[in-house]
């Protein structure tokens, strides 16, 4: 299942941005620029070679990203660059284990990497597994599909690995076999692994210690779930959580704030599963429920905590600001900005990273205050891809012959980093909607239609969609029919039917900050903004 061929230790560094939103709190450790603009405050920018949706990560002033190359993504690459120069340290480079179609529909290295004093380790949606030195070279490998046969989640895996100072934690959660396992950061080798219920889902686990014991919390699949680290027993578990696949948990000291999207058919009024709990008191092996949001829900960015507030962005760009302590509302407001990316906190500060390129800079209170609106890029021009380009067909191409015409002209590869001054290249008018078209999703369900009628009745709903039944049989005979599959088809195409433009580059998927620097990541490009440029 994997191979070694070395050994890694594991302290972390002061000053890193160690995994997908550092650990879960998104929050930096040292002041960030608050203004900056496409022709000043950004440090520098680098064109990658291939196409990724995973946030960078930074240890030691180096920040590592990953990606895939190819149009179907047949190698997988991590790169380091130096945070402050942005010069190519090393890049690693492995042949997928499998391959899969790259365009808009598929997660595309959408994991996030996780950083430490020893290494690099990285997981991939190809079920690639590796952990590098800070040399850049190989120490173990493992095809994660051997245990859990080729990933069955429509848009690929997205969840990130959770580490602590011994193991790493990955959770893959599809159609076929899914599991929560605990793999030795030392040599790959599986500490332990429990079985989950199969189900698609994206979110990604969070560590917390609680009284002493340190968890692994999930959330997905309409629950919450705490892991004890050592061996995988269940701690306890929280149920009745709709539409928890995409954004993941917060831990702020022994309260955990879970965040939901809307369920797909679904009202504002009938979601009430972004709540608090309090890990500390159990009941019969449930947390206490300190508020559920009334108003509040997550889309793809996961809530932060500042202060005395929690922070959600909802799909229609509005952001709620709720007391932690209450769960009352401070205020709403609408943000105008699309988030994919989870926000960052810096002191009283909370930024959030726009997928045009643009951030807006909160402070945090019972009111309003922006502090500042940046923008990476001219939003009316916006860079292309120097040479990822999406074919007619939607697949991606990395237009190695230069041939490939797209919005913003024939390709080009960048070996350097890319200075502030130079104008931002081409112009075309990206944990973000992945979603195939209503007929996918009839097909997935008509599977089960065991006696060939047309109406799925009880057992013969796939497990995955029987948390939406009461949602979709809207005569309430307790059987989906033509009818219904038919109106469900047509509302789920509607909700799509600008997911194809709406999801092409750039795009912003995801963020770190250490040392003073903020590292944002777009589909084919890295920037980095600091205070002295």
């Amino acid at each position: 299942m994997f191979s070694s061929t070395g050994f890694l230790g594991a302290d972390d560094a002061v000053g890193s941005w160690s995994s997908f939103r550092d650990g879960g709190a998104s929050r930096a450790s040292s002041p960030l620029p608050t203004r900056w603009s496409a022709s000043e405050g950004i440090a520098w920018q680098k064109e990658l070679e291939g196409y990724g949706q995973s946030a960078p990560v930074i240890h030691a002033g180096k920040v590592i990203v990953t990606s895939v190359i190819g149009p179907n993504c047949h190698q997988i690459t991590v790169d380091c660059l130096d945070l402050a120069t942005g010069q190519v340290a090393w890049s690693y480079r492995r042949a997928s284990s499998n391959e899969h179609p790259s365009n808009y529909m598929n997660a595309r290295a959408a994991p996030t990497p996780i950083v430490d004093d020893a290494g690099v380790y990285a997981f991939f949606e190809t079920g690639d597994f590796v952990a590098l030195n800070w040399e850049g070279e190989m120490i173990w490998h493992r095809d994660e599909t051997e245990a859990s046969g080729k990933f069955d989640n429509s848009h690929g895996i997205g969840a990130s690995p959770a580490s602590d100072a011994t193991s790493l934690y990955l959770l893959i959660e599809h159609g076929g076999p899914s599991s929560l396992s605990a793999i030795n950061k030392t040599d790959g080798s599986v500490r332990w692994s429990i079985e989950r219920d199969s189900t698609k889902s994206w979110a990604s686990p969070v560590i917390a210690t609680i009284d002493g014991r340190s968890q692994v919390i999930v959330s997905s699949g309409g629950t919450v779930t705490g892991y004890d680290t050592v061996d995988g027993s269940e701690v306890w578990q929280l149920d009745g959580i709709e539409g928890n696949s995409v954004p993941s948990p917060v831990v702020d000291g022994e309260r955990l704030i879970v965040a939901a999207r809307l369920p797909e058919f679904s009202s504002d009024g009938q979601v009430r599963a972004n709540c608090a709990v309090d890990l500390s008191r159990l009941k019969d092996g449930n947390p206490e429920v300190l508020w559920r949001a009334e108003k509040a829900i997550s889309e793809y960015a996961s809530p932060v905590v500042c202060g005395d507030f929690v922070y959600f962005m909802n799909k229609a760009n509005v952001l709620h600001c709720i007391d932690i302590a209450t769960g009352e509302i401070a205020y709403r407001k609408r943000l105008s900005l699309a988030c994919w990316a989870t926000p960052i906190v810096a002191g009283d500060l909370v930024y959030f990273f726009a997928k045009s390129g643009e951030t807006k800079v909160v402070r945090a209170g019972a009111t309003y205050e922006e502090v500042a609106v940046n923008a990476l890029w001219d939003v009316n021009n916006p860079p292309a891809p120097l040479h990822y380009r999406e074919s007619q067909g939607g697949h991606g191409g990395q237009g190695e012959s230069g041939g490939h015409k797209g919005r913003g002209g024939p390709g080009a590869h960048a070996k350097e980093a890319i200075p502030t001054k130079e104008s931002p290249v081409g112009g075309h008018g990206g944990e973000g909607p992945m979603k195939a078209p209503g007929g996918g999703m009839v097909a997935r369900m008509m599977a089960g239609d065991a006696n060939g009628d047309g109406v799925l009745e009880g057992e013969e709903v796939p497990e995955m969609f029987r948390a939406m039944i009461g949602r979709i049989d809207t005569d309430g005979d307790g059987c989906i029919d033509a009818d219904e599959l038919e109106a469900m088809a047509k509302s789920f195409a509607e909700r799509r039917k600008h997911s194809a433009a709406s999801a092409r580059d750039p795009i912003v998927y995801g963020v770190a900050a250490a040392d003073g620097r903020i590292a944002i990541r777009t589909g084919t490009r890295l920037y980095v903004v600091a205070h002295d440029h």
